[in-house]
Formats: C-alpha cells, structure tokens, sequence
C-alpha cells in the first residue's frame, strides 16, 4: 500500500544520518524503514525547516522525505505552530492530490488538524490514523504547558480518525476518561533498534574507565534531558548516598556547547557542592553510532524523568544488556517488568534511587540475571519490524481491501 506520514513537528532525516535527535524522528524513520521493507511504499510529509532542502528526499528503497513549506524555513518555537499549522495542510492537500496514498497516519496533535483537512471532501475517502506520543493533559499534571485548546483539540482528533495509536497503557487511559471509545484505541509501542544496541560489541573508546575509577565501583549512567523535568538533579544528589559509584548523564548539547548551557551549569555547581563532581561526568549529546559502546561501559542505567512517553532510553539499555533503576512513569511502565528486568521505583526520591544502586552493587548475579531478562524483553516485543507489523495491521483494519504494493526491482519511493 502506499503510506502517508505526516509530521509538522519531526523529519526522520537526523536519525537516517545517526545524528541525536528526539524520538519522534526515530519513530518517523524507523517505521518508514520497516513498512518499505514489508513491500510498502511510504512517503514522509514533514514541515520545510531549511530552504536548502526543499525537494523531496530518497532516504533508503520505498521511502522518500517530503518537505512541505509552510512558513518560515527554519526550527519553529512549540508556541509558533499553531500561527502555521494552515499553511501546512494546505501545502499537504496539494502534495496528496498529486499523490494519493492509501492511508494517512499523522504523529502529534497539529499533525492531525493538516491531515483530517487534508483528506475532507475527498473522493478517495482516505482513511486517517492517529499517533499521539504524548498528551496534552498528560503534559499538564507535570507542569508542562499544555495549553486547554490542545488537549480539546486531542479529544476532537482522536475521536474523528480512523484508528488511534498510542504507546503505552497510561496514555490510552487517558483517552478513556477524555470519552473516546477504547475499542478505538490500539497500544503500539516505541521500538529499539536492536541490531544496534546490542549486548556484545565493544565497550572501548573515549568513556573508558576514568583513572579514578576502580573494578569495584559501579558505573552507572543515564541518558537524559538536562533541565529539571529529567530528573538530572536527583541523579546527583544521589550519589552522595552511593560512595562507590560513577555517574554519567548522557544528554543536553554537544560538548562545544556544554560549557554554556545554563542546565549543564546548575547540575555541575550541584555536582561541586554536594562533593561529587569527582564522579559525575556530564558527556553532551552523544551520537547515534557512538551510544551503544558507551551504555555496555556501564554496570547500570538510571532513569528518574519525570515524564517519558516514549521509554526509547530504557528500551535501548535494555536491549545493551544493561539492568535498570527506573521510575515508573509513561512508557517505563510498559517497558520493563519490575523485578525481572530491573526495578521500578514509585519515587524519585534520593535515597530510594541509591538503595536499589546500593543492592546492585553488592549482587553481580543479579545485575546479569537483569541484564539478560532486559534484552530478552526488548528483542522480543519491543523491536522496530514487530511494531511496523503491529502498525500496518491498524492500516490494513480500515481499507475495504488491504492493497499490498511489494516494490518491484528497481521501483524508486
């Protein structure tokens, strides 16, 4: 069948190139990736950010990336969308008369607003899906601006699409008490690349073992936003309680840039007055290719965000091998199984965080048990082909007849 997805907000094009980025481009290009695979052609509609690349992109066999301008090209703030969100779907109405696909499945709430526009008064009838990785009311009970309209607008939305995705039980809930119909709703999960973050391989190259360091201290890492929302600050007052540990947090800018950023600032003068900047390091942004070698350096992964619907950084430590001290938040929930694939922590409280580290520590045995159990679970639920074939079974449910389209050789995106 040919695809459509549609994303104002994200381009799969820095996770193609393996650069940081966030996990809706992730999700956008690996699913892109594995609906082409199973003979699908997909094209990703994404807003035009930079007028240097302004036409369409081939990013792989069956996939191409389709910059729709709209406004200005360059990154817009979260509160310019709204300003913008027209021009959108009316660039994406041209672009799917031009190209009509099969189904439509838009990621985030503006997303949705272009494609239910663009596919009105249609004689093609094409059916609309929605993805939400986050809610607006989620986003309000942890102090995030979340503004009234979105989250009616959400509720509007979820109820005229097709079909609903969304990752974890928590949010599905959440639609429930907003009054749309669970049969409506389907779970499909944030995935992880598994056949690169892998248990084996090197551990080797710039995060060895720091000269401080003993075999005998735990490194214990987790990769994070730097502002206070992403449970930074708990990981270092943490460490007063954890004398034997090492503590990487992996996030923020690049490193250029960390000496600058008022997060990586606070976090290291938190660091300096606790007395453990010794045995917190703060690496930056960290690429794609270089992650998995610096999560196998580590004994343990942390991880106190206040607010994770994705769980794309415990899903990939998971699938490293690594066991883990999570909160249970968002997705986290639905990612691990508390006591089997590490713990869940109902608090982020210091001093919980550095009991479970501290019983770590003293249990080599357990960590791998953890460990091993965390890759089993991501490899066999949580893998990027498994969640493509989930999402293409919600497509084919709304078409009369579910059009396969296996590329022939040769055949171009």
């Amino acid at each position: 069948m040919k695809i459509a997805l549609v994303s104002e907000h994200a381009t799969p094009i820095p996770a193609h190139k393996g650069e940081p980025t966030d996990g809706e481009s992730l999700h956008l290009c690996h699913l892109a990736r594995n609906l082409a695979r199973m003979g699908h052609r997909v094209t990703v509609y994404t807003r035009c950010t930079d007028p240097r690349i302004s036409e369409r992109t081939r990013m792989g066999r069956g996939v191409a990336v389709e910059p729709v301008v709209s406004g200005p090209q360059r990154p817009l703030r979260e509160e310019e969308y709204p300003e913008h969100t027209g021009a959108f779907a009316r660039g994406l109405t041209d672009l799917l008369r031009a190209d009509v696909p099969d189904v439509v499945h838009a990621f985030g709430w503006s997303s949705g607003l272009a494609a239910l526009a663009a596919t009105r008064d249609r004689e093609h009838n094409i059916p609309v899906v929605q993805t939400f990785h986050s809610l607006g009311i989620s986003e309000q009970r942890v102090g995030l601006p979340a503004s009234p309209q979105r989250v009616r607008l959400e509720a509007a939305l979820a109820q005229r699409a097709g079909a609903v995705l969304v990752n974890s039980a928590d949010q599905h809930f959440e639609l429930a008490r907003m009054g749309v119909p669970r049969g409506h709703v389907s779970v499909v999960p944030y995935g992880v690349d598994v056949d690169h973050f892998t248990a084996e391989g090197s551990a080797h190259g710039p995060w060895q073992r720091r000269r401080s360091t003993t075999d005998q201290q735990l490194r214990i890492i987790a990769v994070t936003r730097l502002d206070p929302l992403g449970g930074a600050d708990a990981l270092v007052d943490m460490m007063t309680r954890v004398p034997d540990g090492e503590l990487l947090i992996v996030g923020g800018p690049d490193t250029e840039h960390l000496a600058i950023d008022p997060d990586a600032n606070r976090l290291e003068r938190r660091a300096k007055e606790a007395g453990v900047n010794d045995r917190v390091t703060l690496t930056g942004a960290v690429s794609r290719r270089e992650l998995p070698r610096l999560l196998r350096s580590a004994d343990v992964f942390v991880s106190t965000t206040a607010y994770d619907p994705y769980g794309g950084a415990v899903l990939e430590a998971m699938s490293c091998g690594l066991p883990v001290v999570a909160r249970a938040v968002g997705s986290v929930t639905g990612a691990m199984v508390d006591g089997t694939t590490g713990v869940l922590l109902r608090s982020s409280r210091p001093e919980a965080l550095a009991r479970a580290l501290r019983q770590l520590a003293s249990d080599t045995t357990q960590r791998t048990a953890y460990g091993i159990a965390g890759t089993d679970r991501a490899v066999s639920r949580f893998k990027w082909p498994r969640v493509a074939a989930e999402t293409e079974r919600v497509y084919s449910r709304l078409l009369p007849t579910a059009p396969g389209m296996p590329l022939a050789a040769g055949d171009d995106a």
